[in-house]
């Protein structure tokens, strides 16, 4: 037996009063996991990029002051020291920043690359006491280059893989907008179904009245 038309109503009625609210939670929930998905990567990426385009100034300028050592424009190697002294402090800072075991693994690299680069300076003053031995300088000179661009390799693929994960949290909110889409045109369907249900038992509804 058929249930009366008000009761058919009222039931249809209620489930898409549910639907809709639980559509609109559901766009509210996909949103928000999509803003926070792409926020948490830009902050955490974002320092890491900043941080390593501090290192590769300093390791720039340290050898730039190198060669202006050996081509005799400057009296000593300190200058080039003091670049190595705040690219220090960037990878210091950038061992506080979260990351992958991959980023550690970098940053310990590119520390022991450092630390080299910096013995490499500190024995070129004692290449020019009297004559200066040319061979000698070449080797150091040659070994702190490769050091020196090998930091600066390292700082590169750091900022690339925080780039990249910055793609990676993007293409999973591209993921979730798309699910919030066809979930949202899903329940559009069903919506209309609901309402052109409720518009027939509104007639039989109608009927049933003016019946009576």
């Amino acid at each position: 037996m058929a249930r009366p038309a008000g009761v058919q109503i009222r039931r249809w009625f209620f489930f898409l009063v549910v639907l809709l609210v639980g559509t609109n939670g559901g766009v509210l929930v996909g949103s928000w996991m999509v803003e926070r998905s792409v926020t948490d990567a830009v902050e955490r990426a974002r320092p890491v990029v900043e941080v390593t385009g501090e290192i590769r100034a300093e390791i720039l300028a340290a050898q730039r002051e190198m060669f202006r050592y050996l081509a005799e424009f400057a009296d000593d190697v300190a200058p080039a020291l003091r670049h190595l002294d705040r690219l220090s402090q960037q990878v210091a800072r950038a061992r506080t920043l979260p990351g992958t075991q991959a980023l550690a693994k970098d940053l310990d690299a590119m520390d022991t690359d450092v630390r080299r680069y910096r013995k490499v300076l500190e024995l070129l003053p004692g290449t020019t006491g009297g004559a200066r031995d040319w061979a000698r300088i070449q080797e150091y000179g040659a070994t702190a280059v490769r050091l020196g661009a090998e930091v600066g390799r390292r700082a590169e693929k750091i900022a690339v893989d925080a780039l990249a994960t910055i793609r990676r949290q993007g293409k999973a909110a591209v993921g979730v907008a798309r699910w919030a889409r066809w979930a949202a045109l899903g329940t559009l369907g069903v919506s209309l179904v609901t309402v052109f249900a409720l518009a027939r038992w509104w007639r039989r509804f109608q009927d049933l009245i003016l019946g009576l």
